[in-house]
């Protein structure tokens, strides 16, 4: 009987220190206790999948991403996403790109001039990737949700470049980004 009590005050209080088993209210202390070498750069935290339950996206200064997904765990993404240092900040925006729908879009900057811009959605506790692009000038997302990538497009015999744009719009159908315009 006592080895009983023993064994389940010991897993009552392995799982409730686990930060892979239950949800924390607060994501940073969640994070900062599973790695807390790391320091957190940007955090953001929206139900993005309509199950009323709260997903964060966390940026840390060393260009890691992880999410913490509705059930707690947490999930590391990518890394190498820091803007160099002259460059804005980098970027996590949550947006609609179709009804029902939302997807985390991760932009940041670098030499010479350069826009990335990672976009995920969310299937099975973790973020997918959706699109993967580069602009030379800009990225921008519409409040329509469509993505607009300024590019120069260079004149190769007369010399200079000329601003060319290709515009992104989600096919729920399909699961994936459409273009128009032109690609670089």
């Amino acid at each position: 009987m006592r080895t009983a009590i023993f064994q389940l005050i010991f897993i009552t209080f392995f799982l409730l220190s686990s930060n892979w088993t239950f949800a924390s209210s607060d994501p940073k202390a969640q994070f900062n206790q599973r790695y807390p070498n790391e320091k957190i750069a940007i955090i953001k935290t929206e139900d993005i999948n309509s199950d009323k339950k709260l997903e964060s996206f966390i940026l840390t200064e060393s260009g890691k991403l992880f999410l913490i997904n509705s059930k707690g765990i947490i999930v590391f993404i990518q890394d190498g996403i820091y803007s160099e240092e002259d460059f804005e900040k980098p970027n996590i925006q949550i947006f609609s790109p179709a009804k029902n729908e939302k997807h985390v879009a991760m932009t940041y900057n670098y030499f010479p001039s350069i826009t990335a811009m990672y976009v995920y959605k969310l299937e099975y506790g973790t973020l997918k990737p959706r699109l993967s692009i580069m602009g030379d000038l800009e990225i921008r997302i519409n409040p329509n949700g469509e993505i607009l990538e300024f590019w120069k497009k260079y004149r190769p015999v007369v010399g200079g470049w000329d601003t060319a744009l290709t515009t992104y719009k989600w096919d729920s159908k399909y699961d994936k980004y459409r273009y128009t315009g032109q690609l670089p």
